[in-house]
This record gives C-alpha cells, structure tokens and sequence, in this order.
C-alpha cells in the first residue's frame, strides 16, 4: 500500500503539476509558487489556483492549469470529492476548447485519482479514454511525454491485477515514448519508474529480463540522481540473485541499497531490505544476523501495521462517502429531471385541453348558427 501511494503520487504530480508556455511572467510565476506549496501546504495551492481564476482575461490554458492545481491541493488533503470536482472542470474545459494535450493531461489525471479511492472501473474508464485520445491526434513532441504516463499508468493498474503480459507491454509503450525526449523532465522522471516495474513484473517470469530492466533502471536513475528510484532498483537485482541462491551478492547489493532508503525516507525499502536480509542469512546459517534483521522488520512491520490499517479503513470510508455522494447527486438530478418533465408534460395537457375546447366551442357554434 506505501508503495503503491508513493508510485501513485509521483505519477499525479507529473502529470498534474505542469504549465505551458503562456507567456504571462506573473501567472506563470503563481502557479510555480503553488506547486512549490503542494506537499507542505495544500492549502495554499488551492488558494492560489482560484486566486488566478479571478484575473480578468487570462486565458483558457491558464484556468485548466488552475483548476488542476486546485485539484491537486484538495488532493494532497484527501479530499477527493472536490479534486475530481476540480479535474472534471478542468477536461470539459480542454474539451470544450479542442486542446487535445491538455485533454490526455486532465483524463489521467482524473483516472489517477480514481486510483487513490479504489474505484478501478472508473480509473479504467478514463485512462482508456485518454490511450484512444492519444492514439488519434497528433501531439507536440514536448507533449509526447504524456502518452508515456497514461500508458504507465495502465502497466501499474494490470500490474496490480496480476496480469503481467498486459501490463509488460504497457511498461515497454511507456519506455518508447519517455526515451523519445530524454531532455525532458517529465519523461525522465517516469522512465527509471517504467524500467523497475517492468523488472518486477518479470521477477516471477522471466529472471534475465526482469534483470536488463532493474539494470537499466539503476542506469537510469543513477544518471538523474534519483535515489529512490535506485533503491528500488537495487532491491530488485538482490531479489534476482537470492533466486539463483547467491545469497552473499544478494546482501551486498542490499547493503548498498540500504543508506540510500534511509536518505530519501523510504521506509517501506528499508523495511523490505531487512526482510530480504533475514532470508538471504538464514540461508547462509548466519542465525545471529538473521535474528537483527528480522527484529528489525518485524519492527518496522508493527508500525506498518496500525498505519495500514488505518489507511485501508480511511481509503474504505472515503471510497464509500464519495459513491454515496455521487449517488445522491445522481438522485437529485434525476428528480430535477422528473419534475421537469412532469412539469412540461401538464403544460402539453394544459395546452391541448385548451385547443380542443376551442376547438369544440367553434365546431357548436357553427352548428348552431346553421340550425338558425
């Protein structure tokens, strides 16, 4: 679960935290505040993204950047009732002005979110919509970075659904397009990503593959300094040589990844190091550090636990209250619906009562002024 809320947000804020060229220094200069805010004070964020929607003539571009900064801020509190509220503007705006990047910009965003709630069919639903809209308009090759992210995207949700051949080919489509333009920030943050899930995916099927992955991951992220993205890597490659039962390599490697958990606050490495520790020295009849290292996971793990199950039962509740809200909304809708149409269809009987009774009284008249 940290792993995947990790993954998850990295992929949110490429997706969401970026503005076009567009020419005006002051906006420009708002929403880089605003994103500087986003982790520390969502608050902020979303104060900011309406204070520019209230500038007079600024232009449509601006205002899908301030509602997905919006977004954004009310994700980063968890609300996500108002951040799909906020992304939803934000596509039929892109929608409505025929601006096909930042329409496959807003529809992951919004099926990313999706994702935070669980609500996978709806998440499939947008990232679905966005693959077809990519596939069928042509983008700007600075642009092109956000074919990567939706098709990354798609890899981690078949990933998560045990479907690793769908999923691979999603992770090779999303490495395509990131090294398309590797002078681009956006696709150089999500291509190490790309590579070490796809190593995952071929840990259980494929072991010298899943290691050119890991390998070109660690490449990669060692090249941009991403240091998170290098741990995971390096995980993966001791995971590969604790299955051909090298152990003593195993622990080299994870004793290389661990001060690199530990810089970046990756906990759930860590934790995951010390597991993978305890197994390779059991294997190797070294009972005293495999009882430090499983004491020291099993630590970790009882912290993870009650958090765990915190998360898992906020995720559960939030889920519920936003389909709650959704139905109700849906409800009220539908009654504004029935009423109106009910309302239109007295109006049709009162008018045609009315002509016919006319109509009536003319047809009585002309008979009467016969008989006389």
């Amino acid at each position: 679960m940290r792993v995947f809320r990790i993954f998850i947000l990295m992929i949110l804020i490429v997706l969401g935290n970026f503005s076009f060229a567009q020419n005006n220094k002051e906006i420009d200069s708002l929403i880089g505040s605003a994103n500087a805010f986003l982790f520390k004070n969502p608050e902020k964020t979303i104060e900011t993204g309406k204070e520019i929607l209230k500038k007079k003539d600024i232009s449509d571009s601006y205002k899908i950047s301030s509602y997905i900064l919006i977004s954004n801020g009310y994700s980063g509190l968890s609300n996500y009732q108002k951040a799909i509220e906020f992304a939803l503007k934000a596509n039929e705006l892109s929608e409505k002005t025929k601006d096909n990047a930042n329409q496959i910009r807003t529809l992951g965003l919004i099926g990313n979110l999706y994702i935070r709630i669980e609500m996978r069919d709806e998440a499939w639903h947008y990232l679905d919509k966005a693959d077809k809209l990519s596939q069928s308009v042509s983008l700007p090759d600075s642009m092109k970075y956000l074919i990567g992210n939706i098709n990354l995207l798609k890899g981690f949700l078949y990933k998560r659904s045990l479907d690793c051949g769908y999923a691979i080919k999603h992770f090779n489509k999303a490495i395509a397009e990131f090294q398309k333009d590797k002078g681009n920030g956006f696709a150089v943050a999500n291509l190490g990503q790309a590579y070490n899930q796809k190593g995952y995916c071929y840990l259980k099927i494929d072991k010298d593959s899943a290691q050119v992955s890991f390998e070109k991951g660690l490449a990669d992220a060692r090249k941009n300094g991403a240091k998170s993205l290098e741990c995971n890597a390096l995980i993966g490659l001791s995971e590969i040589k604790n299955s051909k039962n090298d152990f003593k390599i195993s622990n080299e490697i994870l004793f290389s990844a661990l001060p690199l958990s530990k810089e970046v606050n990756q906990i759930e490495m860590e934790s995951r190091i010390y597991k993978l520790l305890a197994e390779n020295y059991i294997e190797l009849d070294d009972f005293e550090n495999h009882l430090k290292y499983q004491n020291l996971f099993d630590s970790i793990q009882s912290k993870f636990s009650e958090e765990e199950i915190k998360t898992v039962n906020e995720l559960i509740k939030k889920r519920n209250e936003f389909k709650q809200k959704t139905y109700d909304s849906k409800q009220k809708n539908s009654k504004i619906i029935i009423w109106v149409l009910l309302g239109i269809l007295i109006f049709s009987i009162f008018i045609l009562s009315y002509f016919l009774v006319k109509k009536s009284r003319k047809i009585n008249k002309n008979i009467e002024n016969k008989i006389s």
